[in-house]
């Protein structure tokens, strides 16, 4: 028989960042497919889960390496924020100096099988020019050559950091995990330690994304105090 699991929330309620208290019901709903005989490993695999996808909007899917379906709900006008902020300089960027930039609406397939969406991306010319109908279409395989991931209020921090772990393995070169309410930001780079960074004022692009810089205090740290009132 299929299992349905969600991720830990404690058995009693807990305080979690925006004045938001959690409970059991509280979580990413996860559903194991291989119980259901579905093979993860298909070569059609990502397609079948984009058009699931589709089947089932405003909801979004996506599929861990242990083999798990993430139920996603429709994000919230916080977290939409960070999304937001994040992406419009990027698009505006790569309009000027190429590549192709995604937002949290396209699905990447990292070579763990595992099928994620991030909430900024982008790859090189070279890459999206490379990509089949279908891919471009749908699924995107491997690692976005830069990949933002930006806590939401329910999010444990300990999972996003695993997340952006993955991409990196995955093949990306540079990453950024955004903090809003601690207003931090963890930096991955391919082959180097974390460098986590206290209330940045601006991020860099580095030698990903040449002449990239990212006004992460003031689009994002300074706009979701005014949301919640208070930092974490």
């Amino acid at each position: 028989m299929a299992t349905a699991t969600r991720s830990p929330a404690g058995a009693a309620a807990q305080s979690q960042p925006g004045g938001i208290t959690s409970s059991p019901l509280v979580g990413q709903f996860r559903l194991n497919l291989s119980a259901l005989g579905i093979d993860c490993r298909s070569p059609g695999f990502a397609e079948q889960l984009f058009r699931m996808a589709c089947d089932n909007e405003p909801y979004s899917f996506e599929f861990s390496a242990d083999g798990d379906l993430i139920v996603m709900p429709p994000t919230g006008w916080e977290s939409n924020i960070g999304e937001n902020q994040t992406n419009v300089p990027l698009a505006l960027w790569t309009n000027d100096n190429g590549g192709y930039a995604s937002s949290q609406t396209v699905a990447y397939q990292l070579h763990s099988g595992a099928v994620y969406i991030p909430d900024a991306a982008w790859i090189t010319q070279e890459r999206f020019d490379a990509l089949r109908s279908a891919e471009y279409r749908s699924t995107i395989p491997g690692a976005p050559d830069f990949v933002v991931e930006v806590r939401s209020r329910t999010d444990r921090v300990e999972a996003g950091l695993s997340k952006m772990q993955e991409w990196m393995d995955g093949g990306a070169r540079l990453g950024w995990y955004i903090d809003p309410y601690g207003r931090r930001v963890y930096v991955y780079r391919a082959g180097r330690e974390v460098e986590v960074l206290d209330n940045p004022e601006t991020l860099s692009g580095e030698d990903v994304l040449t002449g990239f810089v990212f006004e992460v205090q003031r689009l994002v740290f300074d706009r979701y105090a005014e949301l919640t009132g208070h930092g974490e």
